[in-house]
């Protein structure tokens, strides 16, 4: 009985205990935080079966919109020592390679020649002076442009940034009014912003894809570059269009100009929008100044992030360096045969050494030419267009949020109504000399 007392006891005091206030008060706190999560995973799977079961549902790919995101970009894991050293895809290997083969070959000709009596090697002292400069040449070039590389890639999300932030703060400060005129601006204010950011996306992708900012705009909204931007053609057919633009033109402009030069039109037209509810025909609850303010400075960093990314790309890394860094690479490179062949007489351990050498420096250069451009469609190149899409998926789901699954459906057919490439210039250029003519039908007009 002695033995039985301390167990009776503990279990006495353990009943006592799951009746207590407290007990019963931390069961219910994790009864509600359960059903709490219940509650978001339901809504959450509800919301994302609604978005993608609907017809223009936001996260359903249009056909023309599969065709941007084809482009397979760089992808490895850094754990694996295998597949780092044998991927192809992204590789410098297929470049270099030619240039591995034919110093291999040199030297082998080198050691040819000196088998037969003919020696065509110098000593190694000149040649070892000469390294010392083009290791420099060759690691300061990939220096300054990985550097280059990753103010590009900041700028980039700067951008992205930017608009997010811009819509959030959009639907937050607005929040409160759920008017049809609210609904209608937050929509018309999400919609400018994704055109500017897929407008900025083929300006700066222009260099590569030669496709035209404006072949990426609605057929509605092309009118709103037509006071700002000339068709680039410069065939003068001297009729109305072609003499004002020229009256306005302060020097010959290329089509690269006038892709940089929409974003900039749009960043105004977006601003102009912002501020459109002050008319009050959007808004019951007026904006506070600030808050204004607050969403003007969004556009701000947007635009001063495309005049970094601009910047970058007007900007190409000084040529001379370039000439003289490849000048010294390549006589280097390509006479070392003949200094090797001298110091080791094994043939198949100098071409090894060859091989890789060349490969280590030619691959360098390749790799500065490779980050030089990183806006296009090669494998290395930023996914710009693919994070542009998500920050388009990022701000449907806001305004799902707030203004529900039909305002989402809208803006993503909205955006979805592009033109096509095989009209769009001709399209473009008919709209210009029509309104340029008689300037009182769209000039200054913003809807």
């Amino acid at each position: 009985m002695g033995t039985e007392a301390p167990d009776g006891t503990a279990a006495s005091e353990e009943a006592a205990l799951d009746d207590s206030p407290l007990k019963r008060e931390t069961t219910r706190d994790r009864f509600r935080k359960a059903y709490a999560k219940h509650q978001v995973l339901e809504a959450t799977s509800g919301m994302l079966t609604s978005l993608r079961s609907a017809e223009t549902s936001p996260f359903i790919l249009e056909r023309e919109d599969e065709e941007d995101i084809l482009t397979e970009k760089v992808t490895y894991d850094s754990k694996s020592h295998l597949s780092v050293l044998f991927q192809m895809h992204g590789s410098m290997w297929p470049s270099v390679l030619p240039f591995c083969l034919v110093n291999v070959l040199i030297t082998y000709l080198v050691v040819l020649a000196k088998w037969k009596g003919v020696d065509l090697t110098f000593p190694s002292d000149g040649h070892s002076f000469m390294a010392i400069m083009v290791s420099f040449l060759i690691v300061t070039r990939a220096q300054i442009t990985y550097n280059r590389f990753m103010e590009a890639r900041g700028h980039l999300s700067d951008v992205f940034r930017s608009c997010r932030e811009l819509i959030h703060h959009t639907a937050v400060l607005t929040m409160q009014d759920k008017c049809r005129g609210a609904k209608e601006w937050r929509q018309d204010v999400a919609y400018r912003t994704i055109i500017l950011l897929r407008v900025t996306i083929a300006a700066l992708e222009f260099r590569t894809s030669q496709v035209n900012t404006w072949d990426v705009l609605p057929e509605h909204m092309r009118g709103q570059l037509e006071v700002y931007v000339s068709d680039g053609v410069g065939n003068k057919t001297g009729d109305a269009f072609q003499q004002r633009m020229m009256k306005w033109a302060h020097g010959a402009r290329t089509l690269s100009d006038e892709n940089f030069r929409a974003p900039i039109v749009l960043a105004y037209n977006l601003r102009s929008e912002i501020m459109k509810q002050r008319n009050g025909q959007y808004l019951k609850i007026d904006m506070h100044p600030n808050e204004e303010l607050k969403l003007l400075g969004f556009v701000s960093d947007f635009v001063s992030a495309f005049h970094g990314l601009k910047k970058l790309i007007t900007t190409p890394f000084p040529f001379p360096l370039v000439q003289m860094a490849r000048t010294f690479l390549f006589f280097w490179i390509f006479t070392l045969p003949f200094t090797l062949v001298r110091e080791i007489s094994e043939p198949v351990q100098v071409m090894l050494i060859v091989f890789f050498t060349t490969y280590g420096f030619i691959g360098l250069e390749y790799v500065s030419m490779e980050l030089d451009d990183p806006f296009g469609d090669d494998p290395n190149d930023f996914d710009d267009l693919g994070m542009a899409q998500m920050v388009f998926e990022d701000i449907y789901i806001t305004l799902y949020k707030l203004d529900g699954s039909k305002t989402a459906e809208e803006l993503r057919s909205k955006v979805a109504n592009r033109v096509r490439r095989g009209s769009a210039m001709q399209n473009y250029r008919t709209e210009m000399r029509s309104s340029m003519v008689d300037p009182s039908s769209s000039g200054g007009n913003l809807t």
